[in-house]
């Protein structure tokens, strides 16, 4: 008798063994007779590229870690195994992100930026504005928004609080600023830990993972005087899974009690369920009270605001 596969293509910090792919693995292996075979897909640019190339060959049965900006794109996921989840009790801040029945949301983050703590007692709200200091000239770490999703979600936040128009002008001056444009958002927190950054673009949590993980209070979230922007994170069945039934077990096991703790505790983001941060250290972050709205762009939109961060980026390295 040979266990069926249930094959879950995710990004590398889920299913690495610090990341809450491990610990769901083993839960869910106790009781469903089958085996957890992880694809790992470094990021969720890289995900989106490989189910677009390889589609129905990549055998996945559960693509876990797309946001809002990916949805339009995966395709083979638009269409998917529908879901019902109006059981789950899923907090305020993530019932706009259910937008259809293909994909659910399982945690979110408010993206802000961190900085070394000098003296609390300086830390008033940060505007956008105050950014584009000489001071802050090339000293602060981002993310390439072409492969990293947290650097579309700036580029996005910018766009939406102050228009297209005025927003390119901005993304423009922020050029000058930027320390780097890494491929990815632990590369750029790399630069910002290691002190060649002052400051860098990150989930509010990351001070939190700081504190516990390494034992190093030195870093805190700013609060900006602009609304936040929200990244909610889904997962979904495609249309050509294999093992179905077993892949919606898991996804259930995910919006579970037990497996929201171990998602939150690991991946070190917010929690969908209401009440899953009761009682644990995440119940003491402060979330902002004013958060960006969550938006679906087109792939359209998505590709002409890239085009256009791509032209501005080569003619600031001129």
């Amino acid at each position: 008798y040979q266990k069926p596969i249930v094959k879950i293509f995710t990004y590398s910090s889920f299913s690495s063994r610090w990341g809450p792919g491990p610990t769901l693995q083993e839960v869910f292996e106790k009781t469903c007779d089958c085996k957890i075979e992880f694809l790992d897909g470094s990021d969720s640019g890289i995900i989106l590229q490989r189910l677009k190339i390889e589609g129905e060959k990549l055998g996945a049965d559960l693509v876990i870690g797309l946001d809002q900006y990916d949805l339009q794109k995966a395709v083979l996921l638009r269409n998917g195994r529908a879901l019902d989840f109006s059981s789950f009790e899923i907090g305020p801040q993530v019932k706009s992100a259910m937008k259809n029945e293909y994909f659910v949301p399982y945690d979110w983050g408010v993206l802000s930026f961190i900085s070394r703590v000098k003296d609390k007692s300086t830390l008033v709200p940060l505007s956008l504005d105050q950014l584009l200091m000489t001071s802050l000239s090339h000293k602060i770490a981002l993310q390439d928004p072409r492969t990293s999703s947290v650097g579309l979600q700036f580029v996005m936040w910018i766009l939406k609080t102050k228009g297209e128009e005025e927003g390119f002008k901005y993304i423009s001056q922020m050029m000058r600023q930027a320390h780097s444009f890494s491929p990815s958002w632990s590369a750029s927190y790399g630069h910002f830990k290691a002190g060649q950054a002052d400051l860098v673009f990150s989930y509010m949590t990351s001070p939190l993972y700081s504190r516990i993980e390494e034992k190093n209070d030195s870093f805190t979230a700013l609060e900006m005087v602009e609304p936040n922007p929200v990244q909610v994170e889904f997962v979904g069945i495609p249309t050509s899974c294999r093992s179905c039934d077993l892949a919606e077990k898991f996804l259930n096991l995910m919006l579970s009690m037990e497996g929201q703790k171990i998602i939150m505790e690991k991946n070190y983001m917010l929690p969908v369920l209401k009440k899953a941060t009761e009682g644990t250290a995440f119940e003491k972050v402060q979330v902002p009270f004013r958060l960006m709205g969550i938006q679906f762009p087109s792939v359209a939109e998505v590709d002409g605001i890239l085009k256009k961060w791509s032209d501005l980026r080569r003619e600031s390295s001129l």
